[in-house]
């Protein structure tokens, strides 16, 4: 509590003299004292202190400041948007952004041991002679293609041939199978061999009484690689349709087998756009209308 006092005496011919007491409590003395600073004031002048009326009556006095809240200042700017992380193998600067996106996606679908093995992502926009190429860790793409076909192309590259070729691998210790890819020897544990050997004799002659309907398309007659690829590619983007087809056709029934046990990607679109089969092989499934669905790798 701070009370005030007013004493008011008379004295001779220099008139009325005032004074003004400021009674304070302890308490309210003390937390005023410790909460808000002190400025001091200059002295008056003595004319000015001399002076008959006058309502400052003291030569200095104390002045207490009213403490006074900062304003809050508003952030108006937006928060800043996170950088998108790529793998680096994909996060190159002559890559479009488009094609990064495409590329770590499909790639993130491989587990770790095997996207790793990739060393080499180029994507070309100079309109080059083939669509894609691929081998044990490189993957050339052209980025002139559709993102849908660019998409399908690197499935096939990746999920089909950099698997089988540079995932899948078998130990030189067991030895060499009849199967060559070029010069390089495929072995005898390579889990590849069990798929070559569903409609393949060796890298280059089908199997006696194998049948254009025994593949999923008709680039997957070429040779065993490319029946893997394809076959993965249809696996992934196809899976209904080729399901269909497997139930009246043995060599399709275990080459889907084969896929659902050692490619640990599970189906991730819709394909044909949910069409069913009309009885007709394709000849390139990367061709081929598809939903695109997102998901999850199936195993690592």
């Amino acid at each position: 509590m701070i009370g005030v006092t007013l004493a008011v005496s008379v004295s001779g011919s220099t008139g009325t003299t005032v004074s003004i007491a400021q009674e304070t409590s302890s308490a309210s003395a003390q937390a005023l004292s410790q909460a808000m600073p002190t400025v001091s004031l200059l002295p008056l002048s003595p004319e000015h202190e001399a002076r008959s009326g006058t309502r400052i009556l003291s030569k200095q006095r104390t002045w207490v400041p009213v403490p006074v809240s900062a304003p809050a200042v508003e952030n108006t700017m937006p928060p800043a948007k996170p950088k998108r992380s790529f793998l680096s193998v994909v996060d190159q600067p002559d890559i479009q952004e488009r094609h990064k996106i495409i590329a770590d996606e499909v790639l993130r679908l491989l587990p770790d041991r095997c996207t790793s093995r990739i060393r080499n992502f180029y994507v070309r926009y100079d309109k080059p002679d083939r669509r894609g190429l691929a081998g044990k860790d490189t993957i050339i793409l052209d980025g002139t293609l559709p993102d849908d076909e660019f998409r399908a192309v690197l499935i096939h590259e990746a999920l089909g041939h950099v698997f089988d070729l540079g995932c899948l691998t078998g130990s030189p210790l067991a030895g060499n199978s009849i199967f060559k890819d070029g010069n390089e020897p495929i072995f005898r544990d390579d889990a590849s061999l069990s798929f070559y050997r569903i409609s393949w004799a060796d890298s280059t002659h089908q199997r006696g009484g194998t049948t254009a309907e025994d593949f999923v398309s008709g680039y997957a007659a070429s040779d065993p690689f490319e029946d893997l690829a394809e076959s993965a590619i249809y696996y992934i983007l196809h899976n209904d349709t080729f399901r269909q087809r497997a139930r009246t056709d043995a060599a399709l029934a275990t080459k889907l087998k084969w896929l659902q046990t050692f490619l640990p990607v599970a189906p991730v679109a819709q394909g044909t756009l949910g069409t069913a089969w009309d009885g007709t092989v394709p000849w390139d499934a990367t061709k081929l209308a598809y939903e695109w669905k997102r998901q999850v790798v199936a195993n690592q």
